[in-house]
Formats: structure tokens, sequence, C-alpha cells
């Protein structure tokens, strides 16, 4: 269909042959259906062209997303908090479904002591994919802070149960640690550790809980790891 478009509009506008004798007739002007046929061709090529150009502008947008947000994900290690959420915001303007884009700026915002904004990028994180699970530990420890246990405990079951996490297990422990249920920070500790057994975070916070239980043998096991693990 294409090429028949081609040769039609090719047809119209091409010169006529040059004259094989003297005095041969001078080329007849364009006929107005074949003007016509001109301006609606044209259009035609243009608004495909330009539907093309649009085509391939929206195609572009998860890598353009992508770009942004790993320049954005530069300024967290420095602790540069501002640069790293307009970085992110930049993202999300370009790809407003970035789950990963919310939930990094939100881990800013709560970084950077904005815990509203956290907890909404958090949200619309797990909105866009239910199944992230870090979404949902980061909330779990933002009501932990707020002294909402058992908002705390929903969010890191659903993080655990989202996908398993050293994470999730760690931050459950210390709630546990907090609440005097030592057994219960020792077991999700343990779990920690299954996950990632080189956190030397993890080994300490395992051996205050064992030492409240009164194994001081395990507590001094896990302090000796976690020193060879900072060391190593």
């Amino acid at each position: 269909m294409a090429e028949s478009m081609f040769a039609r509009l090719w047809n119209a506008v091409k010169p006529p042959p040059a004259a094989k004798r003297p005095g041969a007739a001078p080329a007849r002007r364009l006929r107005p259906e074949q003007r016509r046929l001109i301006v609606i061709s044209l259009s035609v090529i243009l608004a495909a062209a330009a539907g093309f150009g649009m085509y391939a502008y929206l195609a572009s947008a998860p890598q353009r997303a992508q770009n942004q947000f790993n320049a954005a994900q530069r300024f967290m290690g420095p602790g540069n908090y501002a640069e790293a959420i307009a970085g992110y915001t930049r993202a999300i303007g370009i790809l407003p479904t970035m789950a990963d884009a919310y939930l990094a700026r939100g881990l800013s915002y709560h970084a950077a002591g904005d815990d509203e904004k956290a907890l909404a990028d958090f949200d619309h994180a797990i909105e866009l994919n239910s199944g992230l699970a870090a979404a949902y530990a980061a909330r779990g420890s933002i009501y932990r802070s707020r002294g909402a246990i058992d908002q705390a405990f929903a969010e890191y079951a659903r993080s655990i149960q989202a996908q398993p996490t050293v994470d999730a297990f760690y931050e459950r422990g210390q709630l546990y640690e907090t609440l005097g249920q030592h057994a219960k920070a020792v077991a999700d500790y343990d779990q920690a550790i299954a996950y990632q057994p080189d956190a030397p975070h993890v080994y300490n916070a395992r051996a205050l809980s064992r030492a409240n239980l009164g194994d001081e043998e395990g507590a001094t096991a896990d302090r000796d790891e976690a020193l060879r693990l900072e060391h190593h």
C-alpha cells in the first residue's frame, strides 16, 4: 500500500518526458485532482514520520529513566540526598510506572528525615509492584521508629512473604529485641545470617540477644565472627 501511494505521488509530480521533436507541445499543468493528491500524500507522509518519531521517543523512555536513576544512585553514597531526590524525580517524570524509582526516592526522603514523603513513595512503589519486599521493610522501619509496633510487624511479615531478605529478618529481630523477646530475635537473626552469612551487624545483634538469654558462649562466638568479618 505504501509503495502504491509513493508511486502515485511520483507519477503526479514527476516531470513530463522530454519532447522528441522540435516544436513539441509544452508540458501540461497539474490538474486540480493531481494537486489534491500531492497535498494528501504529503500530509500522510508527514503524519507517519511524526508518529514514528513519537513512538521512538516513547520507546526510549525506560532507558532514559534508567539513566536518570543511575545518576541519582551515585548521590546516595555520599549522602547528597537532595540531588538524589531530584534525580529520582526526573526518572519518575520520564517513566511514572518505575516502582524502583519511588522506592529509592522514598529511601532518600527517609534518610533526609522526611518520613511522610518517604511513606507516600513507599506506598506508590507498592501500588506499582506489590512484590517489592524492600518497600514493605522500609515502611516497617518507619513504623517501628514511631512505636507503631503492630503496623511494623505487619510490614515485616509482608516483606518476608514477598521475598525473604536479610534486612526484613534483621529489622524484625531488632523489634523483638526491643520488646524483650530475645529468643524470637535470635530466630530472626538466624534467618538473616542464612541469607547473608557475611553481615557483621547481624552477628553483633545476635550476640546481644544471646547474652540477654544467658548464652555467653554463643554471644562471644558472634562477637568474634563480627570482628573477623569487619577486618576481612
